[in-house]
């Protein structure tokens, strides 16, 4: 008896150049830190200690907001990796507030260690970050999550922001 061919919703999405979102974060910072430190530092604060008081809080944001999400997924039992299949959509923990956690904590991360460093060529790359995440991933997770879960999904999608937290009960 022949198995039926998986449907397209069956199958994972791959992010713009097959790269996971983690990667391709480091990549980017690592340029930028690669120019400051190899060829021109530019600083955003002033040297001293404001950098640490300001970036290191928003680091330890950025982890907890992740981890917070990798956590509800588990806990959900659909699979955090990236690229992996999704059974469930998570819309408790962190998924609450806004729809894509692990992508805001990546960014998050990113912007707290460019402020702890205080290179300013390495901000330059948080937009190509984020473009790359809304375009080259986000945009096409939703399409799959859509055609997987249809209502279920759209509800979730309408009720709740992409980027910006929902901090306020309601």
């Amino acid at each position: 008896m022949d198995t039926p061919e998986p449907s397209a919703s069956d199958q994972p999405v791959k992010p713009l150049l097959g790269i996971p979102p983690p990667i391709v974060t480091l990549l980017i910072l690592g340029a930028g830190l690669g120019i400051h430190f190899g060829i021109s530092k530019v600083l955003i604060f002033p040297e001293g200690w404001v950098q640490f008081v300001v970036g290191i809080p928003i680091i330890v944001f950025g982890l907890g907001f992740a981890r917070s999400a990798i956590m509800e997924f588990n806990r959900v039992g659909t699979d955090d990796r990236f690229a992996a299949p999704t059974s469930a959509i998570v819309t408790s923990g962190s998924n609450a507030r806004v729809r894509n956690p692990m992508y805001v904590g990546l960014v998050l991360i990113y912007l707290g260690i460019v402020l702890t460093v205080n290179a300013a060529w390495a901000l330059v790359g948080l937009p190509v970050l984020i473009l790359w995440l809304h375009f080259g991933v986000i945009r096409r997770e939703e399409a799959y999550l859509e055609a997987r879960f249809g209502s279920e999904y759209l509800d979730y999608k309408a009720s709740v922001p992409r980027w910006i937290p929902r901090f306020a009960s309601g």
